[in-house]
C-alpha cells in the first residue's frame, strides 16, 4: 500500500585475483527472524521480517566495530539488484508489467501519470520487482522503458510447525506447538553486501533463529560505484536499503529523512524494536548496592522499506549517494542507502 505524501584477518584471493570486499551471503535454507509464536487459542502469527536488517546482516559476518557495511542487496548471474520503486506503473495491465514500465511524475502537488497515460487504467508495480542497477539508472532518466531487466521478488514464505522443545532438543509439551514463519530465496539469488573496512568474513556463518547456515564468497565488484557516487545537484532519491527515521525532539518514526521534503512515496512501515540497558528500579534492601541495569524493548519504531523515492525542497541535504547520516550511527549498517538523482 502506498503512502503519498572480531579481529582483522589477511585480505582474502580469489584465484589469484585481488581481495574485494563486495561479499554474497547465501542462505542454505529457509531463514525464520523474530517470528516464533505459539498456535493454538488467541495466538497469532507473526510475519517473517524479510529482509534481514543490517544488525543481523552485522552478526553474520561478524563485523568488527571499526567497519562498515553497505546493503543488503539483490545478487543474480553477477548482476546488482535493488528493489523497484514505488511510483513506477505500467498502463498495460493485460500483457507482461515486466515489458514496458513507467514512472510517475510529481506536478501540481501530486503524483501524476505521464500525459499519454491519462485517463487510462493504471497498475502500480513499484515494490513488486527487483530491477538490476543498471536497468534503474536508464529507466530513472528516461522515464520509462520498454525492456527493463525486472526480477520478480526471489523469496516465498513457509509457515512450518514443530514441538516446543528445550535447549537439548527435547519435546517439553505434547501439545506444544510452534508455528514458524521462515523465508526461503529462490536457487542462484544471494544478498550481497559490501564491507568497507580491513576486514575479511569468514567463509560460513548462520543467520535467523533457527541458526541457518550461510555461505558467504567475495564478489568482484560490476562497476557498482555509482551507489556511492557524487551528485551535487540533486532533486530527489531513491531508497535502497530499509531505513531508520526519527523526527525530533518528539523522536516519533517518520517514512522520510529528518529534512525538508516536497513530496515523497513510501510503502507502509514494519513494525520495528530493538533491546537497551537501563537503570532497574531499586527495591528495599537494594539502598547499598550498585544499581542494576536490565535489558527493555525500546518504544516501537517504523522501519521505511526499500523502494521509496523522495524530492527534496530545496537545496538537497547531501551531495553524495549512501546511507544517510544518522546520529544513533545506523548508517555504519547500511540502513537508509539513498541514491540521489
Amino acid at each position: 500500500m502506498l503512502s503519498f505524501t572480531a579481529m582483522n584477518n589477511p585480505p582474502s584471493t580469489l584465484n589469484n585475483q585481488p581481495s574485494t570486499n563486495w561479499y554474497s551471503l547465501t542462505p542454505a535454507g529457509p531463514i525464520a527472524i523474530g517470528n516464533l509464536t505459539p498456535v493454538g487459542q488467541n495466538s497469532g502469527q507473526v510475519g517473517c521480517r524479510w529482509p534481514p536488517n543490517g544488525h543481523q546482516l552485522a552478526a553474520c559476518l561478524n563485523l568488527p566495530r571499526d567497519c562498515q557495511l553497505l546493503g543488503p542487496f539483490w545478487y543474480f548471474d553477477t548482476n546488482l539488484y535493488v528493489p523497484l520503486p514505488q511510483p513506477v506503473y505500467t498502463f498495460d495491465t493485460k500483457n507482461d508489467p515486466t515489458q514496458q514500465i513507467y514512472r510517475l511524475q510529481w506536478h501540481q502537488q501530486r503524483w501524476r501519470v505521464q500525459p499519454d497515460h491519462q485517463d487510462q487504467d493504471i497498475e502500480i508495480v513499484g515494490g513488486k520487482y527487483l530491477i538490476s542497477g543498471n536497468s534503474l539508472k536508464a529507466f530513472w532518466n528516461a522515464g520509462k522503458s520498454t525492456s527493463p531487466k525486472l526480477k520478480h521478488l526471489p523469496w516465498q514464505t513457509l509457515t512450518l510447525s514443530h514441538n516446543h522443545r528445550d535447549e537439548d532438543f527435547q519435546v517439553k509439551e505434547e501439545a506444544g506447538f510452534f508455528a514458524e514463519m521462515t523465508t526461503l530465496m529462490d536457487t542462484k539469488w544471494s544478498m550481497l553486501v559490501k564491507v568497507i573496512g580491513d576486514y575479511t568474513p569468514p567463509n560460513w556463518s548462520i543467520l535467523g533463529a533457527g541458526g541457518t547456515p550461510v555461505a558467504i564468497a567475495p564478489v568482484r565488484s560490476k562497476g557498482w560505484d555509482w551507489l556511492e557516487a557524487d551528485c551535487p545537484h540533486s532533486t530527489g532519491a531513491v531508497l535502497l536499503t530499509g531505513a531508520l527515521w526519527q523526527k525530533q525532539p518528539l523522536k516519533c518514526s517518520v517514512p522520510y529523512p529528518p529534512t525538508a521534503i516536497k513530496a515523497y512515496a513510501a510503502d507502509r512501515g514494519i513494525p520495528w524494536q530493538s533491546w537497551k540497558k537501563v537503570r532497574a528500579k531499586a527495591t528495599l534492601g537494594d539502598s547499598h548496592q550498585p544499581q542494576k541495569r536490565v535489558q527493555v524493548l525500546t518504544p516501537g519504531e517504523w522501519l521505511t522499506p526499500a523502494g521509496a523515492v523522495y524530492l527534496w525542497d530545496g537545496v538537497a541535504p547531501v551531495q553524495k549517494s549512501g546511507p544517510f547520516p544518522d546520529p544513533f550511527q545506523r548508517h555504519v549498517l547500511g540502513y537508509g542507502h539513498l541514491w540521489l538523482f
